[in-house]
């Protein structure tokens, strides 16, 4: 009888040690398709706002705020001094903060 104890107790740990890996994997998962989802919009502002933006390399770091928006960074046309910088908000769908070190579009 102990035995068939021991056997239930394990079979419940390594059940709820998958479901718990499940729910890590399904959360890292979302915050990628939501750091491409801000990477996107980070790259249409970049070109509807700034003037000779050729290539946009960006840092594969992020960090979620709080707020709920995720910061975008890198730097532009492979000068890795020419950096930038947005936070994306989902609920407005925009790139709020930014610091972008390149020439603004007259408009």
């Amino acid at each position: 009888m102990r035995k068939y104890i021991i056997i239930l107790i394990s079979v419940i740990i390594i059940a709820f040690g998958g479901f718990y890996m499940k729910h890590q994997y399904d959360k890292k998962e979302a915050e990628l398709q939501y750091f491409n989802q801000a990477k996107e919009k980070m790259e249409n502002y970049l070109h509807e706002n700034y003037k000779n933006i050729k290539e946009i390399n960006f840092s594969d770091s992020y960090s979620i705020n709080p707020m709920g928006g995720i910061s975008v960074e890198g730097y532009l046309n492979g000068n890795k001094a020419k950096e930038f910088y947005g936070i994306y908000d989902k609920s407005n769908d925009e790139i709020g903060v930014s610091s972008v070190d390149a020439e603004e579009k007259s408009e």
